[in-house]
């Protein structure tokens, strides 16, 4: 079911972007809140899928946020590209992992209602665009699966239960240590694919597995021995291959 205040808010206006078909719009959510932030459309003009891009969940996961502000920017080949760079604002501001409500990524449990208004918002948001693909951005302070450095996530892709998401997930990891892995960077930096997200934590993305069934990625790079600069082009490198192969390219002028 879609949100009738989403469907007041996507009346925002629009402008038309780098193609002669494009169009930009943009409106805002939980306005008048301290939650309050922006929604970014690229619509291509063309036929083709809706992907959702979700950056800023944790305030203090900078890479995130900030590759998904470049993404608001991109021209798409066809469908929509739909993002919120800064879900988070008030951690965002702060620069730390939770807001007042804590952790956002863990109000998200699978089959039932969010359970904090920003959470609800943001799902409504998701759910009103009908998506076939979506993306959550982060960065850790540690490497999936790796002795070296502190306990973490980074440098993982981790696909939804959807068919072909696992294989995205892989085929994207061997992308990355291929074409945007520096030779100086030790074995241990390299991308792998994740566990699967199958809905059984209360967050965002295992919810979008279990409620949309539809293929979603959480997107890590870690923070260890790493600069702002290289995640923020690892995040953006590994969404443009991700969004190829979910039937969006990426355009240029």
């Amino acid at each position: 079911m879609k949100s009738g205040s989403v469907l007041a808010a996507a009346t925002a206006a629009s402008g038309i972007g780098a193609a002669a078909t494009e169009e930009r719009s943009s409106y805002r959510i939980r306005r008048g809140t301290e939650d309050e932030t922006e929604v970014y459309i690229t619509n291509s003009g063309e036929p083709g899928p809706t992907a959702v891009v979700v950056g800023g969940i944790h305030g203090n996961e900078e890479a995130g946020y900030r590759a998904a502000d470049a993404i608001t920017s991109w021209s798409i080949d066809k469908g929509k590209l739909i993002v919120i760079p800064r879900a988070n604002p008030v951690a965002i501001e702060r620069g730390t992992y939770s807001n007042d409500d804590g952790n956002l990524n863990w109000k998200f449990p699978s089959n039932h209602e969010p359970t904090s208004a920003l959470a609800r918002t943001l799902w409504e948001t998701i759910d009103y665009h009908d998506p076939k693909t979506v993306l959550t951005l982060h960065s850790s302070k540690g490497i999936y699966r790796e002795a070296e450095g502190p306990d973490g996530d980074g440098q993982a892709v981790y696909p939804t239960l959807a068919e072909g998401a696992d294989r995205d997930a892989t085929k994207t990891a061997t992308y990355m240590n291929r074409y945007h892995l520096s030779d100086s960077l030790p074995e241990y930096y390299e991308f792998k694919m994740g566990e699967v997200l199958d809905g059984s934590k209360p967050v965002l993305m295992h919810k979008v597995s279990a409620d949309m069934g539809i293929p979603g990625y959480l997107l890590d790079t870690t923070r260890y021995g790493t600069d702002l600069h290289t995640r923020v082009n690892w995040t953006l490198n590994m969404v443009r291959h991700l969004l190829r192969r979910n039937g969006i390219d990426r355009t240029y002028e």
